[in-house]
């Protein structure tokens, strides 16, 4: 899973040719690395891998292909977007075999790139506003480069966005029959655009519910005490944090969030955020965490403004260090932060329910193989390895992602996955 706000930029190459005028922009090919800044251990921190982006275009048609070749991986991982002559726009994902409709990121950088390659077309500007990152603007200009004209864009997707720096390439031609060809196509409306599946509201243990977005990936649990609800995890964006509002106000009424928490600060944890601080919740979270909140709360959202912009209301914020404990007569839950033992983000919080023998967590235990259940390797090991060095009694560990699979396991069949 790959998440967050991302900077990407594309290396340049020496001897970089002038911007092409739109007779001689029918193919173009970019080349450089990308240094991508999700789903890593600290917010903003990058990865960088090879890249190629190829650019076909015929009248009005427009194929893009974006090659990635980490130096882990076994093989390139490459992204096609296509621009039929109707102007309908489809996406082919690494590995897929079926194009797939894109009203959304293939289609912007479609058009940017086309724009920009157009014949005396400087920059090109598409403003919106992420649902997650607020009003923002994708661009791409020519720049003067040291080694002659650079493009520079700016693309932002659903869980990532990137600054690209991008040299002209020589590169063998498209084959014109396999770039016009689309293949096998699902022709349903991009997710976006369709109705969103209800939340699942499920009771796990008296005053423990788990609310489950599929269609965003996303599961949060509520912990209910006497007069108030702890949050833990906020779904993937603005959108998806009202929709799991709407279930809690729905299935909890009289019960409002008084604080919410997230395990660790990728998008689908923390990029619903927004909305419960407008109701005035209190975020709880480690130093790292507390300022990537506040960083949150600052993103534009003014056209129109969301919840948050909307009601003037300045974030709550309260940091931890180690553990977080929240008590009354009715329920115990208590957050912990185990760091570096999850081998995955410096600051990564569990959530203990010692009534229930409950432990919450966001993705390390396990996940479906193609031959069955596997454990989560290094990330469930080091999980298991700072609950047993608390000596807690879980019982039940309870996953907030992936969505699909069980969303419960027992602690004994966690450590049964691990010793295969």
């Amino acid at each position: 899973m790959r998440t967050l706000f991302v900077r990407v930029w594309l290396t340049t190459i020496p001897a970089c040719a002038a911007p092409p005028a739109a007779a001689d922009a029918a193919e173009l090919t970019l080349a450089g690395a990308i240094a991508w800044e999700a789903h890593l251990a600290r917010p903003h921190a990058t990865m960088s891998v090879a890249a190629t982006l190829r650019l076909w275009r015929d009248g009005e048609r427009a194929r893009v292909e974006l090659r990635e070749t980490s130096p882990h991986a076994r093989a390139a991982e490459v992204t096609t977007f296509v621009r039929d002559a109707d102007g309908t726009c489809w996406a082919l994902a690494n590995g897929r075999k079926d194009f797939v409709r894109d009203d959304g990121a293939g289609e912007r950088l479609l058009r940017l790139l086309l724009a920009a390659t157009a014949q005396d077309r400087e920059a090109a500007t598409i403003r919106w506003q992420h649902p997650r990152l607020g009003d923002v603007e994708d661009r791409a200009e020519w720049q003067p480069g040291a080694d002659g004209p650079e493009l520079h864009v700016r693309w932002q997707r659903a869980t990532d966005a990137g600054d690209m720096t991008l040299c002209r390439s020589p590169a063998p031609r498209f084959d014109a029959a396999a770039t016009q060809a689309l293949g096998e196509r699902d022709a349903a409306p991009p997710i976006a655009a369709r109705d969103p599946a209800p939340p699942q509201f499920r009771t796990l243990a008296p005053g423990v519910h788990a609310v489950t977005l599929p269609d965003v990936g996303s599961r949060s649990l509520a912990v209910e005490f006497a007069d108030h609800v702890v949050l833990c995890e906020t779904s993937l964006d603005n959108r998806a944090g009202e929709r799991l509002l709407a279930a809690l106000d729905e299935h909890l009424p009289g019960k409002p969030v008084r604080y919410v928490l997230f395990g660790h600060y990728h998008p689908h944890y923390t990029g619903g955020l927004r909305p419960v601080m407008a109701r005035g919740a209190t975020v709880i979270a480690p130093p790292l965490g507390a300022a990537f909140a506040r960083e949150i709360a600052e993103r534009p959202f003014r056209s129109p403004p969301d919840a948050l912009a909307a009601s003037g209301r300045a974030p709550a914020i309260e940091t931890f260090s180690g553990e977080r404990a929240f008590r009354d007569g009715t329920n115990e839950l208590v957050a912990i932060d185990i760091g570096k033992h999850s081998h995955h983000t410096d600051e990564y919080v569990v959530f203990w329910l010692p009534r229930q023998g409950l432990l919450f967590e966001g993705d390390l235990g396990w996940y479906e193989g193609p031959d069955g259940l596997r454990g989560g390797g290094e990330r469930a090991r080091g999980m298991l390895q700072a609950i047993d060095d608390r000596h807690l009694p879980v019982q039940t560990l309870v996953q907030s992602w992936p969505t699909t699979g069980p969303s419960t396991l027992p602690l004994a069949e966690l450590r049964a996955l691990l010793a295969r």
